[in-house]
């Protein structure tokens, strides 16, 4: 899809400039960056004026350090600047807040970080957000179902959140290799939130799998170390592959490559990986929650609703290595019609011009 004259005009004689402010790599192959990488590309192909910034990757537990740095390139713009914030940096920078009063400010929420943890941790990152989202001049959120969570939980007005939902383009396909070994992928970075200890203790008693996951390794560096030396301690090398930051080609290859795509993460934003998996006809395994279950549907896919021990192991022995099963969730699922990546950012530069 293509914009006009007058369109691509209006982007260039914007009168604002917008900062986006972002921690660690935009190239990484998860969900979120995905996102804003769309944004970077679509922005750059059509000059609209927002520059992308990458802080430090200790977001969102940002040092002294980065948030002096941090206040430094914010004080050298004028009021009319815009500040956008990733909601891992926005939700780290509780200190600076109060005297950001004169900027508007943009949150990308994919989902607040309380529910990312448990007791203090959490406790502690609810209470930020509270005085954080106050702050607020608007939203934008990949989800209904986010959108419904800041309103109901931080009484934030429905007008000030606009929904953007990912962009989703078909990936390249490659030819299947016939194998007995059943393979998974699953790709987010290795953090506590997306439960990969759980897997990988569902498949350790399984026969004849491999679980690919993909994503970056530093974000939780303590559950990284937990996980590679569960893996170790149990031999399970041959099982697990962390395939760490990979090329689109590669990423694009495992969806050909792999029988299932598999997520035991309890929340997302919207799922993007999981999305590509569908319109890759790719069956599905993933714990229930009401934002997958919109994003994806219940055709073609395997709904687990709790993470008792053995009830993956279960439902992946019952369901996986039967071909006529596997053939007849192939056969049932349908391709949803996602925004593409240019109609997202398309609409996310909207948004922003507009708030």
């Amino acid at each position: 899809m293509s914009l006009g004259p007058l369109m691509r005009k209006k982007l260039v004689n914007s009168n604002n400039r917008y900062l986006f402010f972002y921690p660690g790599n935009i190239n990484q192959k998860t969900g979120g960056y995905i996102y804003e990488k769309n944004i970077l590309t679509y922005s750059k192909a059509y000059n609209f004026p927002i520059k992308f910034i990458s802080l430090s990757d200790n977001y969102p537990y940002p040092s002294s350090t980065d948030l002096r740095e941090l206040s430094k390139i914010i004080y050298k713009e004028s009021s009319k600047t815009t500040l956008i914030f990733d909601g891992l940096v926005f939700e780290g920078i509780l200190k600076l807040i109060d005297k950001l009063s004169k900027y508007k400010i943009i949150a990308l929420i994919h989902h607040p970080l309380y529910l990312e943890f448990k007791g203090k941790k959490s406790l502690n990152f609810f209470k930020s957000a509270k005085e954080i989202y106050k702050k607020t001049n608007h939203f934008v959120v990949t989800s209904s179902e986010t959108k419904k969570l800041l309103f109901k939980t931080f009484k934030i007005k429905p007008s000030i959140i606009s929904i953007v939902e990912p962009g989703i383009d078909k990936l390249r396909i490659f030819k299947k290799k016939t194998s007995l070994i059943k393979q998974f992928l699953t790709c987010g970075s290795l953090i506590e939130r997306k439960k990969y200890d759980y897997l990988i203790k569902e498949i350790k008693n399984i026969n004849n799998i491999i679980i690919n996951i993909v994503g970056d390794t530093s974000r939780e560096n303590d559950y990284t170390k937990k996980l590679i030396d569960y893996i170790n301690k149990n031999n399970l090398s041959t099982k697990v592959i962390l395939h760490g930051q990979i090329s689109q080609f590669k990423l694009d290859k495992l969806y050909s490559q792999c029988d299932f795509y598999i997520s035991t993460s309890k929340y997302e934003g919207f799922g993007m990986a999981l999305a590509n998996a569908s319109i890759s006809k790719l069956p599905i395994i993933s714990f229930k929650t009401p934002t997958i279950n919109k994003t994806i549907g219940n055709n073609g896919v395997l709904y687990f609703d709790n993470y008792k021990k053995g009830t993956l192991e279960k439902l992946i022995k019952n369901n996986c290595f039967s071909n006529k099963k596997y053939q007849y969730l192939k056969s049932k699922l349908i391709s949803k019609n996602f925004l593409t990546t240019k109609q997202s950012a398309k609409q996310f530069i909207k948004v922003i011009k507009n708030a």
